[in-house]
């Protein structure tokens, strides 16, 4: 169970999709840079995400997405690392144009199978 001070982090700056049908928590860009790194130093990976853009009202899937495995002896910090900073990294290069409303989902984890 993710601990109370990490859940906070992570509701803190969230924008709901529910009102498109997904029960999915996203952040724009520069909110899901901040989350990532205020997250750095707490024990939760990132095994991925996906993108998406609002467009007329309309939640839009844009099948863009990054993901991050375990590699064989990781220790389980070293993974929670890597992950953060290679979600950090693709959502940074993600090109957003003014005017755009692009949301960035993340899949958290506590635990990996190393």
């Amino acid at each position: 169970m993710i601990p109370d001070h990490i859940k906070n982090k992570i509701l803190e700056k969230v924008t709901s999709i529910q009102q498109f049908g997904m029960n999915d928590l996203t952040w724009d860009k520069e909110e899901a840079k901040t989350l990532i790194t205020s997250l750095m130093p707490d024990n939760i990976g990132i095994l991925g995400g996906s993108v998406y853009k609002i467009e007329l009202n309309n939640l839009i899937p844009l099948y863009d997405n990054w993901y991050c495995n375990p590699i064989a002896n990781e220790t389980q910090f070293e993974f929670y690392t890597r992950s953060k900073l290679k979600a950090l990294a693709y959502i940074d290069k993600y090109p957003v144009h003014p005017n755009e409303t692009i949301l960035f989902s993340l899949v958290f984890t506590e635990n990996i199978d190393l």
